[in-house]
């Protein structure tokens, strides 16, 4: 018995390395591809990467040839964990590293970092004073105001704060700018050291002036399009000028970046529509049409606030503004836009809409829920007028729910219209056989368009379960609903399809049409998997926008009011929302649930 232990506990020991050995096998690592896309972030150029589910920083790592450390410094958000859906800013190889070094003068910061974006300074032009010289000549028992420099500012944003030159704060304080190590402080200059400064051959940065950087030797960013890509990514202060002369058309971008992929919040899905923006971006240009423009793409996650990113004078000299997504961060950029007169677009949170009034430079892109029963109504009349006989809309709501806002507007904007109506309310818990009550309430010889002003699931699968049963003896019925039907979970399609049901959707992609087909396959090819809702919202929205800037040019803000357009995935129809105020989008694809089990768009 002994031996017979001994044997089975040796062939176990034996087995599991061979066990092991077959796991391993069996598991592959998602592999990691270069990705073709580009940034220029001041001087430095970066890959965009879509992290992958299975890719590591490791694999990522070595895949790039850099080393983890460079590609942590380059996105603090990593210090929270890789998450499957990032997108992240991977350096260029540190052989084009090393090339780029006598050019770039500003690195994206990182996070308790602080880099600084002027030149190393062996001594000044003209005196061959070293910044510790410097130093050396501060008056003794002299007081300057202190300044505890946030991680996300470099030198020049604190000189640009205090209007004062960024060489002059490095002297005061003998900065070593090689050193590399975070700046947690700095004196500010005043003006008897900046006098002195000055008289010692030193040029001021122009701030005070108004010279520009140019003039003055200022490191301040520049931007230049990547490769001809057309886009970049920046963190500070833009110079568009030097592109107006030239004819092209700056549009502002502003995303909150590697945001964590969390259900609750919308902003969890910004790289998959920042990859849809992309894709328009490489359509448009073969289709020539993005030649004159050029797309500055803002991370919201390098600054403190959405207040930080207008002070920095990121957006100057947009000519279109997109974000950013939620309310509280599109305050302040949206106030920025009409003091500056430059139209907003609000891309995804509806939450947003507060901000339209007063405010005639603002577009609410995605179209609000409330106004789908405005718009079936507005069709009911349009059918109803079309006819040839009388007809009645009936009305069927739930017992007990007669004053709810739903019901009330439905019939007030039936009587506004002056289209007839006749009501039906029950109690769908009072038992079955209903639908024999019910029927009188229908023409046989009529078509009988029947509305349903409820988001109760419970009642509206119960309604429409009747109304079937009714068809089904004969009497034409054609019901309209509202879009969050679709998603109900306990409801039969097979209702949708028997009743001719119409919803009015604020978002319907048809997979059969060849521009859905066509989008679908450059998404896969540049990114290895399927775009969501939020990626077609990317690319219906910077589609429609540089067309309409293509056509009409400055112009284009009163030149797409009240003009409809259908795009993949949405409908596009902005209307004023009152005198003086922005623009709120009103159009709504018509899909229609045929009885030969098809879906289509009318």
């Amino acid at each position: 018995m002994r031996k017979l232990l001994l044997t089975a506990l040796l062939g176990i020991l034996m087995a599991v390395p061979a066990g092991m050995e077959a796991a391993a096998q069996d598991f592959e690592a998602t592999p990691v591809e270069i990705s073709a896309d580009k940034v220029n972030i001041s001087g430095n150029v970066y890959f965009i990467h879509k992290v992958l589910k299975g890719h590591t920083l490791y694999s990522i790592s070595k895949a790039y040839g850099v080393s983890i450390d460079t590609i942590m410094q380059a996105n603090p958000s990593l210090s929270e964990g890789l998450k499957a859906g990032m997108l992240i800013y991977i350096p260029e190889s540190a052989a084009s590293a090393d090339k780029k070094t006598e050019t770039a003068t500003v690195a994206v910061p990182a996070e308790n970092t602080v880099r600084q974006s002027v030149e190393p300074e062996q001594g000044d032009r003209q005196t061959g004073k070293t910044a510790q010289d410097r130093k050396s000549d501060r008056p003794s028992g002299k007081k300057y105001k202190k300044y505890n420099v946030k991680w996300y500012e470099t030198l020049d944003d604190v000189a640009v704060k205090f209007n004062v030159p960024t060489g002059a704060i490095i002297a005061l304080n003998g900065i070593d700018t090689n050193s590399g190590k975070r700046i947690r402080s700095v004196l500010i200059p005043d003006e008897e050291y900046l006098r002195t400064y000055r008289e010692d051959g030193e040029q001021a940065d122009g701030l005070a002036d108004g010279d520009n950087a140019e003039e003055t030797g200022s490191t301040s960013e520049t931007y230049t399009a990547d490769d001809g890509q057309g886009a970049w990514i920046n963190s500070g202060k833009p110079e568009p000028s030097s592109y107006f002369s030239h004819g092209t058309h700056v549009i502002s971008l502003v995303m909150p970046f590697n945001a964590s992929r969390n259900a609750a919040g919308i902003n969890s899905y910004t790289a998959d529509f920042y990859a849809g923006i992309l894709t328009a971006m490489a359509d448009l240009k073969e289709r020539g049409m993005f030649s004159g423009f050029v797309l500055n793409v803002l991370d919201m996650s390098r600054y403190s606030s959405a207040w930080e990113l207008v002070a920095s004078e990121a957006l100057r000299g947009s000519e279109l503004i997109i974000g950013p997504i939620t309310e509280r961060d599109m305050q302040p950029i949206a106030a920025y836009a009409r003091s500056r007169e430059i139209p907003v677009v609000s891309p995804l949170d509806l939450k947003t809409a507060t901000l339209v009034e007063g405010n005639p430079w603002f577009f609410l892109f995605p179209p609000q829920s409330d106004l789908a029963l405005q718009h079936q109504i507005d069709k009911i009349a349009a059918s109803i007028r079309q006819a040839d006989t009388t007809e009645y809309v009936t009305v069927i709501y739930e017992q007990g729910y007669e004053r709810s806002d739903m019901v009330v507007q439905t019939m007030s904007s039936l009587g506004a219209k002056g289209i007839p109506f006749k009501t039906f309310k029950y109690d769908f818990l009072s038992g079955r056989g209903i639908d024999t009550v019910m029927v009188h309430a229908f023409d046989r010889h009529l078509v009988n368009r029947v509305i349903i002003p409820s988001m109760s699931e419970a009642f509206i699968t119960d309604a429409l379960r009747n109304l079937s049963l009714i068809r089904n003896s004969g009497i034409d019925i054609e019901v309209y609903g509202m879009s969050r039907w679709k998603s109900f979970e306990t409801i039969e399609l097979d209702y949708f399809h028997a009743l001719d049901l119409r919803l009015a959707m604020s978002y319907y992609i048809d997979y059969n049409s060849p521009e859905t087909k066509d989008f679908i396959n450059k998404y896969t090819a540049a990114f290895h998997t399927e775009p969501t809702s939020f990626a077609f919202q990317g690319y219906d929205i910077l589609t429609f926008f540089v067309d309409a800037m293509s056509k009409w040019g400055k112009n284009f803000p009163q030149a797409i009011v009240n003009e409809r357009k259908s795009l993949i995935q949405s409908d596009v129809l902005f209307l004023p929302a009152g005198p003086g105020s922005g623009y709120v989008n009103c159009a709504f694809k018509d899909i229609c649930f045929t009885d030969g089990w098809t879906v289509t768009e009318e």
